[in-house]
């Protein structure tokens, strides 16, 4: 069951996945980095070994001794930490221990993050015009972006494919979702996105199928306030 579970998740995280794909074909940038590369003015992060940042949004904190059902997690300076799991917010700049049963790894959202979610599929590109679910972490302003492409061709090289810019105000509770950069062959014109703002007290992260407002998305900037 743990292992559906986290199959599951891998799925919906797809598009935040693919993006972070893109990020490293295109930026050369890394899907799985130590903490230094986040957060180097944190001379505690120097030396952690067993923690790591999957894309800019997740921190992973694994189990690795047998046995064990909780561990010490550090929590970098520089950001606000949310529990996946439980929605359990911490400032940065501590050590906790976190609970760790068998079908649960420690995972932290950083705050101001913007994950970019999916349905449950059994392969990528089962269902290409899913609505698209934005997960926003209050706490802090933050922005992503979407990354797009036919998913099955080489034509990503020739420049075909298609970028769409999110942005949050934590201020204002805003989210903003930009002009698509881009095209490519069967590109969904019009999609909707769901979006979801997580504050203290909300529902845990991991409940990947709670939104709060819908939105229907052309290409053009849509406002939606939470």
């Amino acid at each position: 069951d743990s292992m559906v579970w986290y199959l599951k998740l891998r799925y919906r995280l797809m598009p935040y996945i693919y993006t972070m794909a893109a990020d490293t074909h295109y930026h050369s940038g890394t899907m799985m980095r130590g903490l230094v590369m986040d957060f180097p003015h944190d001379d505690r992060v120097k030396n952690i070994k067993d923690q790591y940042m999957f894309g800019p949004s997740l921190m992973v904190a694994p189990v690795t001794s047998y046995g064990a059902r909780a561990r010490q997690v550090y929590l970098p300076l520089g950001a606000d930490w949310i529990d996946f799991h439980t929605g359990e917010r911490h400032r940065g700049g501590a050590s906790l221990t976190v609970q760790a049963p068998l079908n649960q790894i420690p995972v932290f959202v950083k705050a101001g993050a913007v994950l970019t979610t999916g349905p449950v599929t059994q392969y990528v590109d089962e269902k290409p015009d899913a609505p698209i679910l934005l997960q926003v972490y209050a706490g802090a302003n933050g922005e992503a972006s979407l990354y797009e492409d036919d998913g099955v061709t080489n034509a990503y090289a020739r420049g075909e494919y298609s970028r769409i810019p999110v942005r949050y105000d934590d201020k204002s509770g805003v989210v903003t979702i930009g002009d698509r950069a881009g095209q490519y062959k069967g590109m969904p014109v019009k999609r909707e996105f769901r979006v979801r703002v997580l504050r203290p007290g909300s529902a845990p992260a991991a409940d990947l199928d709670a939104y709060d407002k819908t939105v229907s998305y052309d290409g053009k900037p849509v406002t939606v306030k939470l």
